[in-house]
């Protein structure tokens, strides 16, 4: 039976993404942008408070290093124009960068730019650099 807990070795502040990457099977970093994305077009309040919510109620993890067989999220050492971000997500879903960056370009403009630049330097900040 899957067991929900926090994540004692993929963590960056509780582990509460961490786990939720090895019960669902993906990628954590994919599980922090959507929380990051969500915090920042609710005006953080509601999404830190369920965060805050699961770091109280979940049981930390198996004290031994599990690995989860997923493909993973990495910011771009080719694909770059700035930080990676766009060329990482073409590279994981096998479209074009440019698309994205369009896409998050039209992103930009609908939310008023700020928004959307948060989430850019945030997402620069957790998606690691894939290592040659």
């Amino acid at each position: 039976m899957k067991r929900l807990y926090r994540c004692r070795w993929d963590k960056k502040l509780a582990g509460v993404c961490g786990g939720l990457g090895q019960y669902f099977q993906c990628d954590p970093t994919l599980i922090r942008l959507c929380v990051i994305f969500l915090c920042v077009m609710t005006a953080v309040a509601p999404i830190a408070i369920v965060y805050i919510v699961l770091w109280i109620l979940l049981p930390w993890g198996p004290s031994t290093y599990v690995e989860i067989p997923c493909k993973k999220l990495y910011r771009s050492l080719k694909n770059r124009k700035l930080a990676g971000v766009c060329g990482g997500f073409g590279e994981y879903v096998n479209i074009d960068p440019t698309t994205i960056r369009i896409i998050y370009v039209i992103f930009a403009f609908i939310t008023c730019v700020f928004p959307a630049l948060i989430i850019y330097v945030i997402s620069s900040v957790i998606i690691p650099e894939k290592i040659r």
